[in-house]
């Protein structure tokens, strides 16, 4: 739960951590690893920062290997924020310091638009610190993928991918929780029709609470699918979603794969409270220290930069301007600094401003896909409907996907200039189609896409897509539902390797 308003003395010390945070990051020295798939930013050494991209592209090898047909890159990077101690941690996360008695986690992920952020304690103990990491990590890979997973599926595989232990020459799977256990020995397990049907709203679901019978359950249920040798054998959980594809019900789809749902669920029970599991092996590659990763050194005012983009996408948008303010003044001619200050400017629906300082980054040398991005979004909000503001931001939008072509908000955008030109309609639904197949859990993306297809007489298509947005409504029982690509038949060719998306309208040249 949130706490309330923060008292005057409360508001007091979390100035004076501000007041005291540019001195203190600046005295560190941060340095950049890249890996082939992730950003490691630590202010604990080379060597500390290279063992955490090593570790995240374990993680990523992990739901390569047991999940071959699903994509495992987001279409944004990750950065990853490695603390070196709890006073690095209360800069990026002074708000866990503000009140007294607040839980000091030891890594927070944070999606956002154009890049996920981690930030993550080196310093932290117990057996498996970053459990929550991976949790969440695996969270996003699932919504990559899929639209409308059942919620005890996918916190199932949140959890069982979240207990991963990973090591220098093999990585484990399906590795015991005691939390989970423990709950499991002593608990009265929620019935397996039960568990089907929990949503959002249920009040078995918590998701602020993992130390819950939902979430143990979920796990074994998961667990038992994945390594019990007799579950892969019949292929269960292939069988469970490609039924559940086709009836909308999760108890038929139940009752046919798993057949009679309560002796189902005592043998469920009984493979929870048993003393030993099996687990999986994945084996790793050659050490990070052989891998080719590239390192450079930070200069305190990217440094600042960073931590000030950081607090724009946490949601502490005002608390990041005099971070990113330091950060110009600093070095005014680092293109970041005025690229994070263009997106706490556009989150704050600054939009002249937000563009200047896009532009400036430009100017300066900027050479990613985000600002190329969001001057095509920043020109059309703008411009609004005028030709030549749409042909620039095109080809702004254009270069994005050039730069990135995973990036699916570009493709979005680009869908929307290209409607506004005139004879563009084909290639409009060309961009809309890529934004859905690159993004199938943004239902926006399919409703815009439909509209599009009406548009340009292609009835037949916008009327499939439309049914599907209903199905889809209809499958999802919480407030926003997701719209696109079914879940189940992409997931359980996922199991066979031989997965290929659901069928879209097709791109025509």
């Amino acid at each position: 739960m949130k706490t309330k308003t923060p008292s005057v003395r409360r508001v007091t010390f979390a100035f004076a951590l501000l007041a005291l945070a540019p001195g203190a990051y600046a005295a560190d020295n941060w340095i950049e690893v890249r890996s082939p798939h992730f950003t490691v930013n630590s202010n604990a050494g080379e060597k500390d920062a290279r063992k955490i991209a090593d570790q995240f592209e374990q993680i990523r090898q992990m739901f390569h290997s047991a999940f071959g047909g699903l994509r495992v890159d987001l279409g944004q990077p990750i950065i990853i924020v490695a603390a070196k101690n709890e006073n690095t941690m209360k800069l990026f996360l002074p708000e866990e310091w503000e009140v007294k008695g607040h839980i000091h986690h030891a890594g927070l992920y944070q999606p956002g638009e154009d890049k996920d952020y981690v930030v993550m304690r080196l310093d932290s103990e117990g057996q498996n610190p970053f459990h929550t990491l991976h949790h969440e990590y695996t969270h996003a890979l699932m919504r990559l993928n899929f639209s409308d997973l059942p919620l005890w599926l996918d916190e199932g595989l949140a959890e069982f991918f979240g207990n991963s232990t990973l090591g220098d020459k093999e990585s484990k799977t399906g590795t015991i929780d005691p939390g989970h256990l423990y709950l499991l020995q002593q608990s009265k397990l929620i019935p397996i029709e039960t568990l089907l049907e929990v949503d959002h709203q249920s009040p078995f679901y918590n998701e602020s609470n993992r130390a819950s019978v939902f979430y143990a359950e979920s796990w074994a249920l998961v667990h038992y699918l994945l390594m019990d040798k007799e579950a892969r054998q019949n292929q269960l959980l292939k069988n469970f979603l490609e039924t559940w594809q086709k009836s909308g019900s999760q108890v038929q789809a139940a009752q046919t794969a798993f057949g009679d749902l309560k002796r189902f669920g005592q043998r469920i029970e009984a493979y929870a409270r048993q003393s030993s599991f099996q687990i999986g092996l994945v084996k790793v590659g050659q050490d990070a220290a052989d891998k080719t990763y590239g390192v450079r050194t930070v200069s305190p005012g990217e440094a600042l930069a960073l931590r000030g983009d950081f607090f724009v996408h946490h949601n502490r948008v005002e608390q990041a301007q005099p971070v990113l303010q330091e950060a110009v003044q600093a070095e005014p001619n680092l293109p970041f600094a005025h690229e994070a200050l263009g997106y706490y400017h556009y989150r704050r629906r600054e939009i002249p401003e937000a563009d200047a300082e896009i532009v400036e980054a430009l100017k300066l040398g900027a050479t990613g896909f985000a600002p190329q991005y969001f001057h095509g979004v920043l020109l059309m909000q703008k411009g609004g409907f005028r030709e030549e503001t749409a042909e620039e931001a095109k080809r702004c939008l254009e270069k994005a996907t050039q730069l990135n072509p995973q990036f699916a908000p570009a493709y979005e955008g680009l869908s929307q200039t290209d409607a506004r030109l005139p004879n563009l309609q084909k290639e409009a639904v060309n961009a809309a189609i890529r934004a859905v197949q690159l993004d199938p859990a943004r239902h926006i993306y399919a409703v815009s896409l439909t509209y599009l297809l009406i548009n340009s007489g292609r009835l037949p298509e916008a009327r499939t897509m439309a049914q599907r947005i209903l199905a889809s409504a209809r499958r999802c029982k919480f407030a926003e539902f997701h719209s696109c690509p079914s879940a189940g038949g992409h997931l359980a060719a996922s199991f066979d390797r031989r997965a290929s998306p659901p069928a879209l309208p097709r791109a025509r040249s």
